[in-house]
């Protein structure tokens, strides 16, 4: 994490180097043999669309043919700010940035239930200017990891309504259950994700490959009704720090928490609870519905079997021919 010195003023030659992923990106993009590292500062100019203050640098190389690039405000403060502790009491953009290729959570401070996740990066583009023509213009980015869409880091930078927090720190003591829904729904998700890949590789073995590769896209869009569906996130976020049924299949759910996730339930077809009759589930909804207890039990460390087999008796009670085919992949994905 860096604090940000503030305020920060650049002089006329104030030299910068460019990180070594940066320019990485940059001879990808240019597609260039090589590329300087080292600048020293010309100018500050307005952003011709983002109306936001930039920086031109000039290379310092003894070239006749200078090359010159643009960085955003947020990229030189990132460049001179200094690197601190991490935390996760949450931070204004103002003053605290996270380290390049972070997962974010961005909480609007004057209504905690408006939450962001989103992926902090580095965004580099071609830029042209009427007086310094075509530039390679480096600024940060935040994508959104729900769909929505990227925002750059200027616009938080802007406004004091927002706060952020690491998305998969370790410290959720800060954190509100809105934010904890999130964090568990993105780690779930990630483990949801390998357990497809792993019952796909299978179903490849076998010669099922549409069953496979729908399977995989299955895996990508796991349970996001969970942070794109208000209603839902609200539901679910009273009920996340009780993961009692999730690790052990002897506790039964309560009136408290089948209420909460009968919405969920509703809009995600790999849960039996979706049908009035669980028979009628479709052949994907059962391999998802799988690697779905499978990843819950690598994520807790339960014992995956068991869990099923005690499920099965006290809860979906499947029929015979329909839970023979969930053992089946229950069995694959427990080697």
């Amino acid at each position: 994490m860096l604090k940000l010195i503030d305020p920060l003023e650049l002089k006329k030659g104030t030299t910068i180097y460019l990180k070594e992923d940066w320019h990485s990106k940059i001879l990808d993009i240019t597609h260039l043999n090589e590329f300087p590292y080292e600048y020293e500062m010309l100018t500050k100019v307005k952003h011709p669309t983002l109306k936001t203050e930039i920086y031109i640098f000039e290379s310092c190389s003894k070239k006749k043919d200078k090359i010159k690039i643009a960085l955003s405000t947020d990229v030189v403060n990132y460049l001179f700010a200094t690197e601190v502790t991490d935390a996760n009491i949450g931070f204004s953009f103002k003053e605290y940035l996270p380290l390049e290729n972070t997962d974010l959570l961005i909480t609007n401070v004057g209504n905690l239930s408006i939450v962001q996740p989103a992926f902090f990066g580095i965004n580099i583009e071609e830029l042209t200017l009427q007086k310094y023509g075509k530039l390679i213009f480096l600024d940060f980015r935040l994508d959104f990891k729900n769909g929505n869409g990227f925002t750059t880091l200027s616009y938080y930078t802007k406004i004091n309504k927002v706060s952020w927090k690491f998305l998969f720190n370790s410290d959720i003591t800060y954190m509100t259950d809105y934010e904890r829904m999130f964090q568990d729904t993105f780690i779930h998700k990630s483990y949801v994700e390998k357990t497809t890949r792993k019952l796909a590789d299978y179903l490849f073995s076998i010669g099922a490959e549409n069953h496979a590769k729908e399977l995989i896209e299955r895996g990508k869009i796991h349970d996001l009704s969970k942070i794109t569906c208000e209603d839902e996130l609200r539901a679910l976020s009273m009920i996340i720090n009780d993961k009692s049924c999730l690790k052990d299949a002897n506790n039964s759910l309560s009136q408290l928490k089948k209420d909460s996730i009968k919405l969920h339930w509703k809009h995600n077809s790999h849960h039996p609870e979706h049908y009035k009759n669980c028979a009628d589930m479709k052949k994907i909804d059962i391999m998802e519905m799988v690697c779905d207890w499978y990843a819950r039990s690598l994520q807790y460390g339960t014992n995956f079997l068991e869990y099923v087999k005690t499920n099965q008796e006290k809860r979906f009670k499947f029929p015979d021919w329909m839970f023979a085919e969930i053992w089946h992949y229950c069995e694959i994905l427990a080697k």
